[in-house]
């Protein structure tokens, strides 16, 4: 009975020993089937794994994938036992393949790893078979290089940026156009797509040359785009680009880098994207950044040589300092270049599990860091030039990719600090080629990285069997055919007058444009199955522009296929004869229309129409050797047979270039990166209701990045110029719509002043008139008489300009009141012939000297050099302006006319206390600052009746000669002595050395503070400085590694240098607090239509004579900056500034232009709330 209800193993044989099914204690129970699960095995019992069922081995045994994770989860074995490192030696090269004929600089696979897609600098993107490297389709449209691209999470698009400033995103299952997005007015630097999952709407983020960042809205299920981005205009200076973007692990929280040093956050918890905070910590540009791929933190890179881990806690984004610099304990001292050579980080990552942070340096060298403690664990050596590729495995986090411009590919173990596997990419007959981009496929048993040379390598495990049945080089016979565009950028073949995604399969070539063989034709998607006289093109001469006849791929051959008419479709036939009578019906038309097209394609010797130039070849061969154009010639044909029909459209649509992710695993990756959302959302939220609108930020441990001293003290405004002009004018905003200019306008233009001084009426009515004249008139206050302590209201816009007869200067105010003011009709064509002629010349001789100095447009406060504000009390050093004029003189810089300097038209001391009362700027080069100073009484500290007037910029040889008289103050009561040690700032470091004497700068002026000190820096060298350049050294003040070294400055310790805001400068308020208040007031006015034209520097590249018209260029965005880096002293200071919006469109433009009307309501409403 038993034997009958569970039959035994054996029949017949019983036993009271047996086990199992020969057992007689057997129960049915005991073999039913067992799912076995991974939890299973990882679940712990009393401490230890579960013990299995005595009939384990009768069940249905478990996946032996879940065995082995459930035993490393509980310890009972390891991942590295299991997988050694010394696996990956046996991953090699399966295939090298030219598919580009520029450089490659963008590689990816899409999410299931069975695609990779290429974009290179030929223009175009290309699709691969992972598994055995088949070309499968190219993506055409780009009409630059493509900079960026990015696959979406659930892989049903790809979106590439370009040097042509688009945006082209397609189906991946279909390669049909999805959006042409234009939103940037520069090149693309950077496209992401948002992990975010939180509805059916998504987001993709785009970051430009132009400065700004764009949230490009998409909806998940119809893949429809928002034409119009939601963009950050992020460019408080001329020439700030965008470098790079990542998203953290949810979506919740975007970080971008830029070259104005400034790392920028982005939250979507929301549902629309909103700017929370700029972090300055950074030196230099900031062009690499990357979130964790399981936490909240990330990590920057910069070129000033430093990275820094960024995590935001306790109500701030705290950081980590990363020193390049940095050495292993007992190793070698820094050989001589290494000193010289300031070190720069070039691209950073983390590993899988983020324990680790990895930088390359500028040196060839890659350093691991310890991402919690900041601690140098390892350096890896064995590259020669410098590496821009990190690429951690998708799983195992001991495993790291570098690559670099030396043509080298190490595989390492960053756990040991071991190179594991080396790889050079010699090219046969080229040399190396440097490696530009490389990516692990999902699964991590395939990498592939692009070259300088065009190439696509593919590099994994097994056998390369697969890859042996394709041609080394890969292009199809249309990749470089011209195309037309509509007015919204999208494409059609202009050939074949169809889109490039609905055209038949095209034929297999070689780099000079010669058609594989008819087996690898078979390679071609949607050919696999083609017969093989319908896979040999046919070829035709065709003749070029300059009367080469060159051999080219005309259509696929037919005559096969018309002998056997039968087989033949009879509309095909009926299509194909039509269309030969149109060829030949318009065959003299074709070359005019074709001339008229749009084409953007390769730049090539000629275009002629084809009908006109194809003859029938005596014999079909490979086309002669020695071309140079080779496969950029294919556009020559023109393959009318080609035209795809109504059974080859359907068919190609249910094509699948790209598949999607099971819906399975597309639902499960939504699952975590929903609740990875949530997450990020709840760690801001718990703290935004504490935090201020602009979250601070924190460095942990402080920057120690050294810069070299500078011989002299003079020099400390030099380092702060442009890199470049290229940088300095990467800007765009749209001020300047109206390009005319006005005769108080023009007389601006060609204005020129001298040196001038004076007391009384004089000097009020030569004021006024330059102030009319120029560029402000800011010395329109009410109460220049009022007390020192009352804070001075800013200038009020006047109702009607004063007319004046013509340019005025203060070398020839006097001749001018003997000549009779001409007419306004004489005038106004004077000054129209002046405009176009001037503006003639200045568009042929645009150059940097006219952009305003950095000293001008610097966003950052600063000790020096002297930044003049409205209403600053400052101390006036009669021997330091004199050395200005010398050094003004002595260079030929702008005309002086020496009977007008100040102390030739009153009596002035070797010092004075005056206040600022009136700033303009004139127009260069140089642009200089024309301030109006009112002395004060030094007994009462109430402004006097007399005044003069100055005129100057910043000069590399000369000291300040104003100085802030609160800072004097506290300097002259230091009272410091023969061999006091002192530290001063230069370059935003501390240098350090020690009084030696004190006397006067010169016998003539023996009361002067001014450069009385005589001092020896720590290298010996001697110099003379002023009190206000030396600060007293703390008690704990960081001290140099080295003697003679400097020491990096704090922003603590910026602070604590620069001007305190007295009472009654902000309202009855702090500054902080109105600082705040008008910031926010600012956001919610570029948030207006109406302000779009103000929100941004003007672009000169649009406007190349703007600076040339505007002495002082200001904008929306510059404003905010200063506000938030508290640059203004005072609030007048603000409010001079924010009429200079107005001003600056009034004098560009007529005064009653729609621009300079619409800049009125923008400085009016800003002043109201200011107010």
């Amino acid at each position: 009975m038993l034997d009958k209800e569970i039959p035994p193993s054996v029949p017949e044989v019983q036993s009271l020993l047996g086990t199992g099914k020969q057992s007689l204690l057997r129960i049915a129970k005991d073999y039913r089937k067992v799912a076995w699960k991974g939890s299973t095995f990882a679940a712990l019992h009393r401490g230890r794994p579960p013990e299995m069922l005595l009939n384990y081995h009768y069940c249905n045994p478990p996946n032996i994938e879940h065995v082995i994770r459930g035993g490393e989860l509980t310890g009972k074995a390891c991942f590295n036992y299991i997988f050694p490192a010394a696996m990956y030696q046996h991953m090699k090269m399966h295939r090298r393949i030219l598919g580009h004929l520029s450089a490659v600089y963008c590689v990816a696979f899409d999410r299931t790893g069975h695609r990779i897609f290429t974009g290179s600098d030929d223009c175009l993107v290309k699709i691969w078979s992972t598994y055995n490297g088949r070309l499968l389709s190219t993506l055409r449209g780009h009409s630059a290089e493509i900079s960026d691209m990015a696959v979406n999470y659930e892989n049903t698009m790809i979106a590439a940026g370009s040097c042509d400033k688009i945006i082209r995103v397609w189906c991946l299952r279909t390669c049909a156009p999805v959006a042409v997005l234009q939103g940037h007015t520069g090149t693309i630097t950077s496209v992401q797509f948002c992990p975010m999952a939180r509805s059916s709407v998504r987001y993709m983020v785009s970051t430009g040359e132009d400065g700004t960042v764009c949230f490009w809205q998409w909806d998940a299920d119809s893949m429809r785009f928002n034409g119009r981005p939601q963009k950050f205009t992020e460019r408080p200076r001329p020439g700030v680009q965008m470098l790079c973007s990542s998203f953290s692990v949810g979506g919740i929280f975007l970080a971008t880098g830029s070259t104005d040093h400034l790392i920028r956050m982005y939250y979507l918890g929301t549902g629309t994207p909103e700017k929370i905070a700029e972090l300055e910590s950074h030196t230099d540009k900031v062009d690499s950044i990357q979130f964790s791929h399981t936490g909240d933190r990330f990590v920057s890179g910069s070129r000033d040589g430093t990275a820094r881990i960024w995590l935001f806690q306790q109500q701030e984004w705290r950081s980590i300092l990363l020193d390049m610099a940095a050495k292993l304990p007992g190793s070698e001292p820094c050989s001589e270049e290494e000193k010289f050579m300031k070190p720069k980080v070039t691209m950073i990552a983390w590993d899988q599990c983020d324990s680790s942070v990895i930088t390359a340096v500028n040196n060839h060298l890659l350093k691991v860091w310890n991402s919690y403690t900041g601690q140098l664990l390892h350096i890896l050596t064995g590259h020669e030039d410098e590496v821009f590729v990190l690429e951690p495995h998708p799983f195992d986090s001991r495993i790291m990719l570098s690559a670099g411009h030396d043509g080298s590919l190490f595989i390492w173990d960053i756990t040991k600090g071991s190179k594991l596997r080396h790889y050079f990419n010699m090219i046969e007959g080229q040399g190396h080629g440097a490696v530009f981009d490389c990516k692990f496929s999902p699964d991590g048993q395939h990498f592939a990285c692009t070259d300088s040379h065009g190439h696509l390598v593919v590099f994994g495990f097994g056998c390369s069997k697969p890859y042996e049945k394709i041609p080394d080089q890969m292009f199809f016979h249309t990749d470089y055919r011209p195309l037309i565009r509509d007015a919204n950028n999208y494409v059609l073949d202009e050939q074949t007058q169809q889109a490039p995604h609905l055209m038949p399969p095209p034929f297999l070539v070689d780099v000079d444009g010669n058609p594989h063989p008819t087996k690898y034709q078979r390679l071609v998607p949607g050919r696999e199955n083609s017969a093989d006289e319908h896979l040999i093109p046919q070829l035709g001469y065709v003749a070029t522009s300059d009367g080469e006849v060159v051999e080219q791929v005309i259509s696929q051959q037919t005559s096969d296929q018309d002998e056997r008419g039968q087989e033949a479709s009879i509309l095909d036939g009926l299509i194909r004869q039509l269309q030969q009578r149109q060829d030949s019906h318009q065959g003299d038309q074709d070359g005019v229309f074709n001339g008229q097209l749009n084409r953007e394609g390769t730049p090539r010797r000629g275009f002629r129409s084809p009908s006109l130039d194809i003859q029938s070849p005596p014999n079909i061969g490979l086309r002669r050797s020695g071309q140079v154009e080779g496969v950029r010639q294919m556009h020559q044909n023109a393959p009318r047979s080609q035209i795809a029909t109504e059974r080859d459209l359907l068919a190609w649509k249910r094509r699948v270039v790209v598949p999607e992710l099971p819906p399975s695993v597309n639902r499960k990756h939504e699952e975590y990166r929903m609740a990875k959302s949530e997450e990020e959302i709840n760690l801001y939220t718990t703290v935004r209701k504490k935090k201020p609108s602009h979250p601070t930020q924190k460095n942990d441990l402080e920057d120690s990045v050294h810069l070299k001293k500078k011989k002299r003290l003079y020099l400390r405004g030099i380092s702060r110029t442009c890199n470049s002009a290229a940088e300095f004018i990467e800007f765009s905003c749209e001020e300047g719509e109206e390009s005319e200019c006005s005769t108080e306008e023009v007389n601006d233009l060609t204005e020129e002043h001298g040196s001038s001084g004076g007391s009384g009426e004089e000097e009020e009515d030569e004021w006024q008139t330059e102030s009319n004249s120029s560029s402000d008139s800011s010395s329109d206050y009410s109460d220049w008489t009022a007390d020192a302590g009352i804070n001075l209201r800013p200038p009020t816009r006047m109702s009607s300009r004063r007319r004046v007869p013509r340019p005025v200067s203060s070398s020839d105010e006097e001749s001018l009141a003997e000549e009779k003011m001409p007419t306004k009709k004489q005038k106004k064509f004077k000054a129209r012939q002046e405009r176009t002629t001037r503006r003639a010349v200045l568009n042929r001789e645009f150059s940097n000297e006219w952009r305003p100095s950095i000293w001008i447009t610097d966003t950052v406060p600063r000790k020096s050099p002297f930044v003049p504000q409205m209403g600053d009390e400052v101390i006036y050093f009669r021997q330091g302006h004199e050395a200005y004029i010398a050094a003004a003189q002595r260079n030929n810089i702008y005309k002086n006319n020496p009977n007008k300097e100040p102390w030739k038209k009153m009596e002035l001391r070797d010092q004075e206390l005056v206040k600022i009362v009136g700033i303009k700027y004139e127009v260069g080069p140089p642009t200089l600052c024309c301030l109006k100073l009112a002395l004060i009484d030094h007994a009462t500290g109430r402004i006097t009746e007399r005044s003069f007037s100055i005129k100057y910029h910043d000069m590399p040889d000369v000291i300040d000669f104003l100085v802030l008289h609160q800072l004097y103050e506290e300097a002259r009561r230091r009272n410091w002595q023969t061999n006091d040690r002192f530290r001063s700032v230069i370059d935003d470091a501390w240098w350090f050395g020690k009084v030696i004497s004190q006397e006067p700068y010169q016998a003539e002026y023996p009361d002067s503070h001014f450069q009385c000190y005589t001092v020896q820096w720590d290298n010996n060298e001697m110099e003379r400085l002023s009190p206000w350049d030396m600060e007293p050294i703390p008690n704990n003040a960081q001290q140099p590694e080295e003697v003679g070294a400097s020491v990096p400055v704090t922003p603590d310790e910026v602070d604590d240098l620069l001007y305190k805001p007295q009472e009654g400068e902000w309202a009855g308020k702090t500054r902080d607090e109105e600082c705040e208040r008008i910031i926010s007031g600012i956001d919610q006015l570029l948030s207006l239509e109406i302000a779009s034209q103000f929100a941004a520097p003007v672009d000169l590249r649009t406007y190349p004579v703007y600076c040339m018209v505007v002495s002082y260029p200001t904008d929306l965005s510059s404003i905010r900056m200063r506000l938030v880096n508290r640059f203004y002293r005072r609030i007048s200071a603000l409010m001079w500034e924010a009429r200079y919006i107005e001003h600056n469109a009034r004098t560009f433009n007529e005064p009653e232009s729609p621009i300079a009307r619409l800049a009125k309501k923008i400085a009016a409403l800003l002043l109201k709330f200011i107010k």
